[in-house]
């Protein structure tokens, strides 16, 4: 077994899971909305999760915009 690739994301540490980003919030509360469901920055789509900016966001919409966001600027760096 092989071990997991970790990537550096503005100075934070993140583990790569199937070629995404993985957001570790499973002990973070602070992500937990409140209960209010908001429309996702991202799809638009109700949810009630926010990121650390306090804006609503679902967990793999932010892991998809981050990883997209790194694969973007590994290819500018490569050019």
């Amino acid at each position: 077994m092989s071990a997991p690739l970790i990537v550096t994301y503005q100075g934070e540490r993140y583990r790569l899971w199937h070629g995404r980003l993985v957001l570790d919030w499973h002990k973070k509360r602070e992500h937990w909305g409140g209960g209010r469901a908001r429309p996702c920055r991202f799809c638009r789509r109700p949810c009630r999760l926010i990121d650390d900016n306090g804006q609503p966001v679902h967990k793999v919409c932010l892991e998809l915009a981050i990883t997209a966001d790194l694969l973007s600027r590994t290819e500018e760096s490569a050019a």
